[in-house]
């Protein structure tokens, strides 16, 4: 076909003219009757018409109304109005009864297919075959049937020009007009029109859906509000951590004092980024972490904000994932089958079986981290954090802010946006105060008042806040000694001594103890090394002063200097111990020790604190060592 006229315009007379004699030609070809159409192979059963319908259903309720406004004009009587879809059947039909008999007799009824290969010429299939509005009136129609009738058809075109339907208006030929045409083809544009306003609320329907189901799917509570500041909307993670389904709508000063200044967040937006906030009212205390952004539009209008906040318990939980400080020692990681150990390990299980606060006495190294972890873990909260804090590595005058944490503009050097403490990020499961009897005297005060009420106080914060930290104490130090010699509080000992678990130094527990941990600490490096008779009974003979690190450490040191795959007493270095299969110096641990802290020392510029933490000990242990050895600075 040589007809270049676009899709939907409609044709000069001499193209309609020319279109019309080819499709003549192919209706010839296809074999088409011309006297009575045959429709045996080109009719849908009911159940099949219903289907086709049902997927063709938005376009033919929109129909259905331009049907009502095209019998406005003209008559039901002498015109009826069909609809085909883009294969050629027939879906809809209407008129009067008398015109909707004559047009059965012709086999123009629901469900019939009208192509050129079914019909021949007719303007329903010409029209499918140039999707441009047609024409025919009396013989312009192949079949003798349609003789005698006028037919306007026009093309529905849907996205990219694709063809949808065809409508069409058919009555008597003496009835014929060029304004039928125009009207039918305005007809169709309007229900084009109808169709795009459709699919672009439906599109826009799917995008908001769309965009409703992601913000329901955060992880975090998210809070949009207008202009007025009022809440818009609030996502169900957002109302789980306000437990509220009731926001909507109100001012978002319902939440207390953000003080949000939607123009302070537009010009300065990183000031709004990751603040601290706790919302109180009288059953609850929600602390939660929060940023906001502003929401322009494309012309830079300031339409509102969007709040993005999450509850402090979960940055906690983020943290400790990150940082790997979550507690993995349980009562299984506890190696020991002495008496006195089996008796420490069976009073920190009902420990843990309660949050009542927790005294863990014993010398360096005999594991009291350990056996907090394995507390903290049997316990019903064990997915709550764990935080340790050395009291005795602190300086004082960093304690309280450690513990406390502070607010903005505290004092000089604070962080923008204040600093949560130890306690707020222990809050609901449990706070470790390792080498407590070392804890400075101004501390220990503070620390009373905290035991006794539950409640905390940030460094420059005019509020208090509730903790339900679970506190885990531990020392090495001889506490009722330092009592008596006014280096800790009577009042604080009995606060803290609810359940006392004193751990045994490693000489108490004995030589199988000393083995199992021997072996375990060897097996654990993976190497096949073995320790010999000498070696073991070096082990088990020696005091162990520094306990069960000291063992792991000088296990350490022998798997580096031993030759083979066989464990001296040499290699292990230990001060005074010697077999008649191998010989040692004496003094040899002490004299590394030695030479460690006082290179140490030198390193730091005697900075007492700064040394203790880069070996691991705390500044007691550090004293008592600079003392020993008489490494005091001259």
């Amino acid at each position: 076909m040589n007809i270049h006229t676009p899709k939907g315009s409609f044709p000069p007379n001499e193209q309609m003219r020319l279109l019309i004699d080819q499709s003549h030609k192919r209706s010839k070809e296809y074999g088409i009757d011309r006297e009575k159409r045959n429709f045996d192979h080109a009719k849908l059963s009911q159940e099949e018409l219903t289907e086709r319908r049902g997927k063709n259903r938005e376009i033919l309720e929109v129909i259905s109304a331009t049907i009502k406004e095209f019998y406005e004009l003209m008559s039901p009587d002498d015109f009826l109005v069909a609809l085909a879809d883009s294969d050629g059947y027939i879906l809809l039909l209407d008129g009067s009864s008398s015109i909707k008999k004559i047009s059965e007799a012709r086999n123009c009824s629901p469900g019939y297919r009208w192509t050129e290969q079914d019909v021949g010429t007719t303007a329903i299939s010409l029209c499918l075959k140039a999707k441009i509005p047609i024409q025919l009136n009396d013989k312009d129609h192949y079949c003798k049937q349609a003789h005698g009738f006028t037919s306007s058809a026009a093309p529905i075109l849907g996205q990219q020009g694709v063809l949808q339907a065809v409508l069409v208006v058919s009555g008597d030929n003496r009835l014929v007009h060029p304004h039928t045409l125009m009207m039918i083809t305005s007809a169709a544009r309007s229900i084009e029109r109808h169709m795009r306003l459709l699919r672009r609320n439906k599109e826009m329907s799917l995008y908001i859906g769309f965009l409703d189901s992601v913000i329901e799917a955060s992880g975090t509570g998210l809070i949009t509000l207008d202009k007025e500041l009022r809440i818009r909307k609030i996502n169900r993670q957002g109302k789980q951590i306000l437990q509220s389904n009731d926001l909507e709508g109100k001012p978002v000063s319902i939440l207390g004092d953000l003080n949000i200044d939607l123009k302070n967040i537009y010009k300065s937006p990183d000031n709004w980024k990751n603040r601290e906030y706790h919302i109180r009212d009288k059953d609850r205390d929600i602390h939660i972490f929060y940023s906001a952004q502003p929401v322009v539009s494309k012309e830079e209008k300031l339409l509102g904000a969007v709040i993005d906040f999450t509850e402090f318990n979960n940055i906690r939980k983020l943290v400790d994932k990150i940082s790997g400080t979550k507690p993995f020692f349980t009562f299984n990681s506890l190696i020991g089958t002495s008496p006195l150990f089996l008796e420490a390990i069976e009073l920190a299980k009902r420990a843990s079986q309660s949050n009542s606060t927790v005294l863990l006495l014993g010398e360096t190294g005999t594991g009291k981290e350990l056996f907090a972890q394995a507390i903290h873990n049997g316990n019903a909260q064990s997915d709550q954090p764990f935080v340790p804090i050395n009291c005795g590595a602190i300086p004082g005058e960093l304690l309280e802010s450690e513990l406390f944490g502070y607010v903005e503009g505290a004092f000089t050097g604070a962080l923008k946006g204040g600093r949560s403490g130890k306690f707020a990020m222990a809050n609901g499961g449990t706070i470790l105060l390792d080498e407590i009897g070392d804890m400075p005297h101004d501390m220990q005060v503070k620390l009373l008042r905290v035991l006794q009420t539950g409640e905390i106080q940030p460094i420059g914060a005019r509020k208090v806040l509730q903790t339900d930290a679970r506190i885990i104490a531990s020392t090495h130090v001889d506490l009722p000694e330092a009592i008596l010699h006014n280096r800790f509080r009577q009042d604080l000992y009995y606060r803290l001594n609810i359940l006392q678990i004193r751990i045994p130094p490693l000489r108490e527990r004995g030589a199988d103890d000393i083995r199992l941990l021997a072996n375990y600490f060897l097996a654990k490096t993976n190497q096949k090394q073995h320790f010999t008779t000498g070696a073991l009974d070096a082990l088990t003979s020696y005091s162990w002063p520094g306990n069960i690190r000291e063992l792991e450490n000088t296990i350490q040191r022998a798997l580096h200097v031993c030759d083979n795959k066989t464990i001296t007493t040499r290699d292990l270095g230990l001060s005074g111990q010697s077999s008649k299969d191998d010989k040692i110096p004496p003094g040899t641990l002490q004299e590394m020790e030695q030479k460690m802290i006082s290179a140490m020392l030198t390193a730091t510029e005697f900075n007492m604190a700064e040394t203790a933490r880069r070996l691991g000990i705390s500044r007691a242990t550090l004293y008592r060592k600079v003392k020993q050895y008489q490494l005091e600075r001259m």
